[in-house]
């Protein structure tokens, strides 16, 4: 019998992809300093500064070597890492689910219409790896320095540094650090702006692109496999904390007809999605949504999911809110530490340490202080790629 994957596993492998273009992020300003540093700027002035950038920028051919570098290689790893994410273990899903949806319906599929579903889960593979291809890799691995997204903030970073001086704000050593942790602070910018005004980094954009397109990918699965043996009724899973979106209906019987309804033969009452947002960005199964909704059959399946009072869950949606904020903030203060370790940057090294500190004090109280939250060290980890 074929072994089960669970969505613990697939959870797992999609946070390694995203993994991946964190590293590759982190590591492009690494090689950044690397360039910097052999230049040297410690004995540079207000009058030898304009020599020191026109000197640095002589280099940009290098760190643009560097830059494609990094980006094959993480390239490769991801694409390798999707292919495991949607064949290996998507595959197994598709089979998983049909088998499900006949037990339940009591009723068969073709082979055919099995293969279509596999081919629908091909076509997000390919639809994954193309966003992250067009607006990550190919920015990237650009041999054009003037529209490579890396190699434009290394000029940036040198300008920046070279205007503070110019201004007096700092000496050149000084500027150079803080100029490199406030584009750290930024990310690289890979010219990607939502229609709110927000600027998307390397590392954002890739893992909004693959958590929300695998999300969608999986939940098409059990959507084709319920639709092929003509059900439209399911259960929706249910987390002690959620979105307001989803809390009135999470842990409910829901269906995707346009209208609530309730089963004449069994009494179970079904919530249409459509009036919570469904098909939306904001709303259920929309945007960072983490739901799942299976085949239900009126009369023959069961509804096993835990119940939660919605105000209550969207209180605690909020709380897991700034606990992900605080992860956050800490991998941000390990990956600006080990900047000032490249660069030598004592002062930098105690600052991020202390902060690092700070916010694991608060991240140990929220999560002391709430029952419901749990301490996650994966989530605060600064990983290295694997090879």
């Amino acid at each position: 019998m074929m072994a089960k994957v669970t969505q613990h596993q697939m959870d797992q492998t999609e946070a390694s992809i995203i993994d991946v273009y964190q590293h590759l992020e982190q590591q492009l300003f690494e090689d950044f300093i690397k360039r910097l540093q052999q230049h040297g700027i410690e004995d540079v002035d207000k009058t030898s500064i304009l020599q020191w950038q026109m000197e640095v920028m002589n280099d940009l051919h290098l760190v643009n070597s560097d830059v494609i570098s990094e980006t094959s290689k993480a390239t490769g790893i991801a694409r390798a890492k999707l292919v495991e994410l949607f064949r290996q273990q998507g595959y197994k899903v598709v089979d998983q689910e049909y088998t499900r949806a006949t037990e339940a319906a009591g009723k068969q599929v073709s082979a055919m219409q099995v293969n279509m579903t596999k081919q629908v889960l091909d076509g997000y593979l390919k639809q994954t790896f193309l966003e992250l291809d067009n607006n990550v890799n190919q920015t990237l691995l650009s041999t054009n320095y003037g529209t490579n997204a890396a190699t434009q903030t290394f000029q940036q970073i040198v300008k920046d540094t070279t205007a503070d001086v110019l201004a007096g704000l700092r000496t050149p050593d000084q500027a150079l650090k803080s100029t490199i942790y406030r584009w750290r602070d930024k990310g690289i910018d890979l010219g990607l702006v939502d229609k709110g005004g927000h600027r998307w980094s390397l590392e954002s954009y890739a893992r909004l692109v693959v958590d929300n397109t695998t999300r969608r990918a999986f939940q098409a699965v059990r959507d084709q496999a319920a639709d092929d043996v003509g059900v439209d009724t399911f259960v929706m899973s249910s987390h002690e904390a959620s979105r307001e979106a989803c809390a009135p209906i999470q842990g409910k019987l829901v269906t995707t007809r346009p209208e609530s309804f309730t089963d004449a033969r069994t009494g179970e009452h079904f919530e249409s999605l459509y009036d919570h947002g469904y098909g939306t960005p904001s709303g259920t199964f929309g945007i960072n949504c983490h739901h799942l909704k299976w085949l239900y059959v009126p009369g023959a399946s069961s509804n096993n999911q835990p119940q939660y009072n919605a105000a209550e869950t969207i209180a605690k949606g909020d709380m897991v809110a700034k606990q992900r904020e605080l992860e956050r903030r800490i991998r941000a203060y390990k990956q600006k530490q080990a900047l000032a370790d490249k660069m030598k940057d004592p002062d930098g090294v105690t600052r991020n340490q202390l902060l690092i500190r700070r916010n694991q004090a608060a991240l140990r109280k929220l999560v002391s202080d709430h029952s419901y939250l749990h301490r996650d060290y994966t989530r605060e980890k600064v990983f290295a790629r694997p090879e």
